[in-house]
């Protein structure tokens, strides 16, 4: 077994993973037994990964399963996010006001991500928030690449009419 090559080639994409177990599962305990128990897994299987291929969306795909066999049957919990690892871009320090007001936009849209049915909610995790392209998300979710680019749409004109009313934005097209 080669442990040094599986560590290489997994340890960098933990916090994703994890950071997918927490919006899969719901809380941070029940992330945290997913999270391992994918890295189980997948260390009992390296011997068939590809060297070369995409080692997050492999390992992705195992959470993915694992979790639909084992914690989604029994198991439906609210949508819990993290906001450690939020990128923010560099700017001048935003006054208190912002802040609040930049907490209460990631608030809408975490309630409106959460109020999606599961298969959007997963496939803007994995696209929009993970970086998965189209077809490393359809691996994942194993379903067709159109399948994604269809829930895709669909969830984000779901996000779009749910978070207009409540933010009163302005949308692109009126500009």
């Amino acid at each position: 077994m080669d442990l040094e090559g599986f560590e290489a080639a997994t340890v960098p994409h933990m916090n994703t993973l994890y950071d997918a177990a927490v919006r899969l599962a719901g809380d941070h305990a029940t992330a945290q037994d997913l999270t391992q128990e994918t890295y189980l897994r997948a260390l009992r299987s390296f011997a068939t990964f590809e060297a070369g291929s995409n080692c997050r969306a492999w390992l992705l795909r195992i959470q993915y399963n694992l979790f639909c066999t084992q914690y989604r049957r029994g198991r439906r919990m609210p949508l819990v996010w993290l906001d450690e690892g939020e990128p923010e871009l560099p700017s001048a320090e935003p006054g208190p006001e912002e802040q609040t007001v930049r907490e209460l936009d990631r608030d809408a849209v975490r309630r409106a991500i959460a109020r999606l049915p599961e298969d959007f909610r997963m496939a803007v995790t994995l696209v929009d928030i993970n970086g998965l392209t189209c077809a490393e998300a359809a691996t994942v979710m194993d379903v067709p690449r159109g399948t994604i680019l269809s829930r895709l749409h669909r969830a984000r004109r779901r996000l779009e009419a749910m978070l207009l009313p409540e933010l009163g934005r302005v949308q692109a097209d009126d500009l």
